[in-house]
C-alpha cells in the first residue's frame, strides 16, 4: 500500500487539518503556521493547477516518510532537534474520491526563489498515479548540505514530491505514528 505523511501539529486540537486561508488571521495558530513562509511569501499566492486554488487553500503532505528526513538531517546536522514527534500516515486509498487532490513534483531545475507552479508539475492524485518515495531525492540532500555550508534555513521537504488535498481534511481515521 502507498502512503503519504503529515506532521501532527503541536498543539493539535480537534480532528481537522485546516488550510492557512481558512484560519483566523489574528489567531496564534495562523501566526505560527504562516511563519514558515517568511522569505517565501510569494509561494502562498501561487495558484495550483487542476485544483484552481492557492497554496494556502490546501493541506500539504510528504511522499517521503518523515523518519527518513529526520535521520538524514541528524546525519548532516548532529544537533538537530525534533519538536513534533508524531505524524499522520495516510493511505492514498483513504482519501481517493473523498478530497480533491494532486501530486506536486516541482521541476528540480527551477531557479532558487522562483515559486511558480506549472501545469507540468501537477498530476491528479489517484492510487494508480501515486507512488510513495522510499528514499530522499539527491537534490534534497544537496540542499541540506548547502545550508550546512552556507547557512540558511533547513526546510524539511525541499525537492520532495508533495500531495495536496484541497480544503479542510478530517484526520479521524488516519493512522498516527511516532517519530524518534
Amino acid at each position: 500500500m502507498e502512503y503519504f505523511y503529515h506532521l501532527v501539529p503541536d498543539p493539535f486540537v480537534g480532528k481537522d487539518l485546516i488550510p492557512l486561508n481558512e484560519m483566523d488571521r489574528e489567531s496564534e495558530l495562523y501566526k505560527s503556521h504562516s511563519r514558515k513562509y517568511i522569505g517565501r511569501e510569494s509561494l502562498t499566492e501561487q495558484t495550483i493547477p487542476l485544483l484552481n486554488c492557492k497554496w494556502n487553500d490546501v493541506i500539504q503532505f510528504s511522499s517521503v516518510h518523515p523518519q527518513l528526513i529526520i535521520d538524514k538531517l541528524r546525519e548532516i546536522q548532529p544537533d538537530f532537534k525534533l519538536y513534533r514527534a508524531k505524524c499522520f500516515k495516510v493511505s492514498v486509498l483513504e482519501v481517493e474520491g473523498k478530497y480533491e487532490g494532486v501530486i506536486f513534483d516541482r521541476n528540480k531545475a527551477q531557479k532558487k526563489g522562483d515559486f511558480s507552479i506549472h501545469t507540468d508539475d501537477i498530476r491528479p492524485l489517484s492510487s494508480t498515479q501515486y507512488k510513495e518515495l522510499n528514499h530522499l531525492p539527491k537534490e534534497t540532500i544537496a540542499f541540506w548540505n548547502r545550508v550546512k555550508e552556507e547557512g540558511g534555513k533547513y526546510l524539511w521537504f525541499p525537492y520532495i514530491p508533495h500531495i495536496f488535498l484541497k480544503g479542510i481534511v478530517d484526520t479521524t481515521h488516519f493512522e498516527v505514528i511516532d517519530l524518534y
